[in-house]
């Protein structure tokens, strides 16, 4: 594997995160471990229990949040007047863009997951588009594997079950369901009814022939109605880039960073679409692993290591 750079002057990281949430573990953990190969120090604490910098022995250099929603805008304040840096990576935009707003303003420097809602930020604080990426050490093609010959892992929800229904209907019982609330949606298949840790989703990503990855609507999202600009998603998803980062392929519903990012990527627009690709390339092995290789050597480089530097180069 390629050696990321070591920067030369140590750093004392504060990375706030919400540890509670299963769904953004991959990512924090990718960003802790990523300034942790820069040479960095972090400390790693949840939003409900940042401690005052009046009692902080030895204060941070970036205290950097991954989400925000739970961190207390005083005590982001506080650590600003004390000296420290402070930045926040939004995940869920464009889809809360409308509270995100709220918090985000009161960091040093913002950055989003999707580069439509930069120029919203922007007209409060620094802003910046930062993808998402892939933490190495966990997403790499020499992972063990999970054999599967369809793999779906995630949750259920309205827009992934509209395309599912059509691959539950032709291939149920080649398919592996891994997440929650699936046996409802399909009794048949093989099933994994529960949340996995980040380093058992790459031997199942590595294991799949074939990885279906549908992206949440463009627009609305389970948090309601918080994007009343109806600011239209253009990132990818985290299972996109670990996916990729296995060497694992995958049929990913479309967004726009596709074109710039990982331009080879196979995408589907509609279910006619994703029944066709699933059908050509089931067995089609070949055909798989060549266009796996192609995404792979367009994301390779996109690591949260490399994200790390980005963001201290841009706030300290």
């Amino acid at each position: 594997m390629n050696q990321e750079v070591v920067t030369t002057v140590t750093k004392n990281i504060l990375l706030v995160v919400m540890g509670q949430s299963p769904f953004n573990r991959s990512i924090w953990n990718g960003f802790a471990e990523g300034f942790q190969s820069l040479g960095h120090t972090v400390n790693v604490v949840d939003a409900t229990r940042i401690p005052d910098p009046e009692v902080n022995i030895e204060l941070p250099d970036l205290l950097f949040a991954v989400h925000g929603a739970n961190v207390p805008i005083e005590k982001i304040q506080a650590y600003r007047a004390r000296g420290t840096g402070t930045a926040v990576y939004l995940l869920d935009e464009p889809y809360e863009v409308d509270r995100s707003i709220e918090w985000a303003r009161h960091y040093d420097c913002v950055f989003s997951v999707d580069r439509s809602t930069v120029p919203v930020h922007q007209q409060h604080t620094r802003a910046a588009y930062l993808p998402l990426a892939y933490n190495r050490r966990v997403f790499n093609p020499q992972v063990p594997a999970i054999p599967s010959r369809i793999l779906v892992l995630g949750t259920p929800f309205s827009a992934r079950e509209k395309y599912l229904a059509a691959i539950r209907d032709q291939w149920a019982g080649l398919v592996t369901w891994v997440g929650p609330g699936w046996k409802t949606f399909s009794p048949l298949g093989r099933h994994y009814d529960g949340y996995v840790a980040p380093a058992d989703c790459a031997r199942f990503y590595r294991g799949a022939d074939i990885v279906i990855n549908i992206h949440r609507d463009s627009r609305w999202s389970h948090f309601g109605d918080c994007n009343r600009r109806r600011i239209e998603a253009t990132h990818l998803n985290p299972r996109f880039w670990e996916a990729a980062g296995c060497r694992s392929f995958q049929l990913c519903s479309y967004r726009a960073d596709i074109e710039t990012l990982a331009p080879k990527a196979c995408t589907f627009i509609n279910e006619d679409e994703l029944v066709e690709k699933t059908r050509y390339f089931l067995d089609r092995e070949k055909a798989r692993k060549n266009m796996a290789s192609r995404v792979y050597k367009n994301i390779r480089m996109h690591t949260y290591s490399r994200r790390c530097q980005t963001v201290l180069d841009s706030v300290l």
